[in-house]
């Protein structure tokens, strides 16, 4: 006597199921500190990239003030970013920082209230 029973094998067991749950949350474990970190990295390099993007211009104005006028040698030493027009930066205004830190120009010199020089 020869018994078959017609059982349906849809979807997945519990242990399966268990052992998913458990491997999202090993990957999750590792990879949430890995993004936020990041992050922070991101923020940090886009600053120093604005930064550098008001060095540019700021050199750009200087340059083209002491040619037009010689006895304006002095205005590195006094300028603000205010000072600088918006229409050098290809975002049509000064960059701010992601951290909302405020730049500041000294002698030449762009530093970031959030990030330092």
């Amino acid at each position: 006597m020869n018994i078959t029973m017609n059982r349906s094998e849809t979807g997945f067991t519990l242990v399966e199921l268990i052992m998913v749950i458990v491997i999202v949350g090993i990957l999750s474990a590792v990879a949430v500190p890995k993004f936020i970190n990041l992050t922070g990295a991101a923020q940090e390099a886009k600053c120093a990239a604005n930064r550098g993007a008001i060095n540019s211009a700021v050199s750009m104005t200087y340059a083209a003030m002491v040619a037009n006028d010689p006895n304006q040698a002095e205005w590195l030493s006094t300028a603000v970013v205010g000072d600088l027009d918006d229409s050098m930066f290809a975002t049509g205004s000064v960059p701010v920082c992601p951290l909302t830190g405020t730049y500041s120009l000294s002698s030449g010199q762009i530093d970031c209230s959030q990030h330092g020089m």
